[in-house]
């Protein structure tokens, strides 16, 4: 199918599957329709299973955008607590298109659990809740990473109270396979329209082409191992430094370690701080991407491990270490911006506590990265290690990173490199019929756009209502902790409630007390902390700021952001 033909029916409204090899012009299709969306005025969610893929469209994540985070199921209680939230509430009835791009990355249940919270939040019993989802990606790329055993551990290690919510079982899908988005429920529900793309855009030389294609087809034969043997220890002529991708973490380290210790520069180190049961905390940490123990230098190439939209950075954002101080790191990243890099959180919560919490920089090392770190980049040049490729993919996915034989250096590969997934090949032939059947199909009329969704009132609580009242009369906060009989911490948490249904309200007046000057510092260390949920925790915050500053203070100039 061409581009033009998948462009069409995007625009008829119909769900659709965006797939094709690797550099066909998925993301540019998809980057045409959403700038196609925003001329008719309507409101699309622009989503993608990682950061990096994200950036391509300039999204967020998926669980970033509906609130999931972390969450591998979705209790009753959280999605109460989920629907309560007013940004929330006002980002799902306000869009009438979600689009997920990288969608062979997404696990199925992930898939279904945005499903679900679609047809909570608009109250309508249909697929996504009636929206257009236009999905994207290459199922033959890596899989998504199987989460179910860490996750059984997590749910053990939590108090009682917690684990007892969660529920004593979790229900997953049985399978002897990676849980693919394709075998979910909500995919089966959405009668998607396959646009298989079979143009080819990102690599520029015949040879290179059909050894990927071979690979792809499971044909590879002995001209495509001579091909990459051609390739191995290769010189490159290139000006930019060759991004080196290895199968393992463990070889990713060693690299990167060997880099920084060329630099002859003052080495800093930040350690990681953990808050809350150890073994909550504890685990936190070996799931998170930034290192309990992190070394830089001045000139060290990083990666960020976090998203943070607001600041201009996502995990997979690319930069060097330009300044560095025991309490300051500044990274020029690709994009030429210099970032004031502040500690991120990470954290547990329940019914909006945290229960446990880790502090660090976002930050890794980044002369190497691994192969799966990699999906969703286009490369001018890169030095592959497939030699201990473990998984069919993972040659594909590594080598169609590179737009050109003439970037490709190989350390080796084996035979592993060269095959994928027969459960993948079997139905990507499905998919290209499916395509070409969906291509000769008659089209509706391009849509106008749709009426606008009214955001229903909620009903509060009488003794959130009076705090609310005199807030909006201009009262200070002590006159209004005195005039209720309550303490400061309560009426800022009546605050807190009230902004989530009214972020209009002006509390500013509440603030009055603290300096300006205090109150700036104060949010701008506050938003350098922002989480994927688009939360401001507490803690990172006074960790920047340090002394001098409590916790209602942080919390008063949480309300004005």
């Amino acid at each position: 199918m061409t581009q033009q033909q998948a462009f069409e029916i995007l625009k008829s409204g119909k769900n659709a599957f965006i797939t094709g090899p690797a550099g066909s012009g998925k993301t540019y299709l998809l980057n045409r329709y959403i700038g196609w969306l925003k001329d008719c005025g309507i409101n699309a969610a622009v989503t993608a299973s990682t950061g990096i893929a994200a950036t391509h469209l300039g999204g967020i994540t998926l669980h970033s955008w509906t609130g999931l985070g972390v969450r591998e199921e979705l209790t009753e209680s959280d999605a109460k607590d989920l629907v309560k939230r007013g940004y929330l509430r006002r980002r799902f009835l306000g869009n009438s298109v979600l689009i997920i791009d990288e969608v062979s990355m997404l696990a199925g249940n992930q898939l279904d659990l945005a499903d679900r919270l679609f047809r909570l939040f608009k109250q309508v019993n249909a697929p996504f809740g009636g929206v257009q989802v236009v999905l994207c990606g290459d199922f033959f790329q890596l899989p998504p990473i199987s989460r179910k055993k860490e996750f059984a551990e997590f749910k053990e290690m939590m108090p009682p109270q917690m684990r007892l919510r969660l529920g004593e079982s979790i229900e997953r899908r049985e399978s002897d396979g990676p849980d693919f988005a394709f075998k979910s429920q909500a995919w089966k529900d959405l009668d998607l329209k396959i646009c298989y793309l079979d143009e080819q855009h990102r690599q520029s030389d015949d040879e290179y082409l059909n050894a990927l294609s071979a690979i792809r087809g499971n044909v590879a034969d002995g001209r495509v191992r001579q091909f990459l043997q051609n390739r191995i220890d290769a010189s490159l002529d290139m000006e930019v430094v060759p991004t080196k991708l290895y199968t393992h973490n463990a070889d990713v380290d060693i690299e990167n370690d060997q880099e920084l210790e060329k630099l002859d520069a003052k080495e800093f180190r930040y350690r990681m701080e953990l808050i809350g049961p150890a073994a909550l905390a504890e685990k936190l940490q070996k799931g998170c991407l930034a290192p309990a123990n992190l070394r830089l230098k001045i000139g060290a190439r990083v990666m960020f491990c976090k998203n943070n939209f607001e600041e201009g950075y996502v995990n997979g954002t690319l930069g060097v270490v330009e300044k560095l101080g025991e309490e300051r790191v500044m990274v020029r990243v690709s994009s030429g911006a210099l970032m004031d890099v502040g500690p991120a959180s990470w954290h547990v919560a329940e019914d909006g506590d945290i229960k446990a919490e880790i502090v660090q920089y976002p930050l890794r090392l980044a002369w190497a990265i691994t192969v799966h770190k990699s999906q969703g980049m286009s490369l001018d040049a890169a030095y592959v290690d497939l030699r201990q490729s473990f998984e069919p993919g993972m040659g594909y996915v590594a080598l169609s990173r590179v737009r050109s034989s003439k970037g490709l250096a190989l350390a080796g590969f084996n035979d592993m490199a060269l095959r994928v997934n027969p459960e993948i090949l079997a139905f990507d032939e499905k998919l290209k019929q499916a395509s070409e059947e969906h291509g000769k199909m008659a089209l509706p009329a391009a849509r106008v756009k749709p009426a606008a969704l009214a955001i229903p009132k909620k009903k509060k609580l009488d003794t959130v209502a009076r705090t609310k009242e005199m807030v909006l009369k201009g009262m200070e906060l002590e006159a209004i902790a005195r005039e209720r009989s309550l303490n400061i911490g309560t009426i800022i948490d009546h605050c807190e409630k009230i902004k989530e249904t009214n972020p209009a309200v002006d509390f500013s007046r509440l603030a009055a007390s603290i300096p300006f000057g205090q109150l700036i510092a104060m949010k701008a260390a506050l938003k350098k902390g922002k989480t994927d949920e688009g939360q401001y925790p507490l803690k990172p915050a006074m960790l920047l700021i340090g002394d001098g500053v409590s916790y209602d203070q942080l919390r008063l100039a949480r309300l004005l952001i």
